[in-house]
């Protein structure tokens, strides 16, 4: 049996136009290092621009959920546009609603919530943004305590690997992710101004990392075995192949 795991959030969890860059597809390399031979599936659920209020609109999760027989695992990351639309009274209150929304639907299943994105201020942003988006994650690591959720918490996480040098971690060029450059190829024209880095959403080199954090932390729950995988699938020797 399989272990599914499915993934909640908004633009920084969404596929968008570049689906190799996609949250799943790092999480699935990761995975599959991390557990061998350990069969899993994973589902991308996340919407550009939802908030998690958005989520529990009419029809959203129900049609989710008819994708999504089972679930064992479901990360779930809101924050950047829950803060601006709802406050953050407003943002906790729906992802309490969204994660019992899970659970009831869902036996059995672990949701673990997850902190949002940090931004390199002064040198790579043009204002900083932290300050508005820390009392929001840590209302959210407040209430994942309060409620018995484990958190990912991506937000410090980021901070630290910053301070260490490892800032390289979100696209460049305008915020529209139509006009997005996704490596450091224009670093030597644009790199000393920070405009050219005021972008929220998470390259490749950060998804990775927050691959990295994910599967950290089902190791913590769930040590060598993923939920729900009898036995690690074997593999066949060239002998028993032919």
């Amino acid at each position: 049996m399989s272990c599914c795991i499915a993934l909640f959030g908004d633009c920084t969890v969404a596929a968008g136009p570049m689906p190799a860059m996609a949250p799943d597809r790092h999480l699935a390399v990761r995975l599959r290092r991390a557990f061998p031979g350990q069969p899993f599936v994973i589902r991308n659920a996340a919407a550009t621009g939802e908030t998690a209020g958005d989520a529990l609109k009419p029809g959203r999760l129900e049609r989710v959920f008819q994708g999504m027989p089972r679930l064992d695992v479901a990360f779930v990351r809101y924050g950047i546009n829950d803060r601006k639309r709802d406050g953050v009274p407003g943002c906790i209150e729906n992802l309490r609603t969204l994660c019992l929304r899970i659970a009831q639907e869902y036996e059995g299943v672990t949701v673990i919530i997850e902190t949002g994105i940090w931004v390199d201020y002064p040198a790579h942003y043009m204002y900083d943004r932290n300050p508005r988006l820390a009392p929001l994650y840590e209302a959210m690591r407040r209430f994942a305590a309060e409620a018995g959720y484990p958190v990912v918490d991506i937000f410090r996480k980021m901070e630290i690997e910053t301070a260490k040098g490892n800032w390289d971690m979100r696209l460049r060029g305008l915020p529209d992710p139509e006009h997005a450059i996704l490596d450091d190829s224009f670093d030597q024209f644009f790199g000393d101004d920070p405009a050219f880095f005021t972008n929220i959403h998470p390259n490749s080199r950060c998804r990775g990392l927050i691959a990295d954090w994910e599967v950290e932390k089902l190791k913590e729950l769930f040590g060598d075995r993923l939920p729900n995988v009898a036995q690690p699938v074997r593999e066949r020797s060239e002998a028993e192949s032919e």
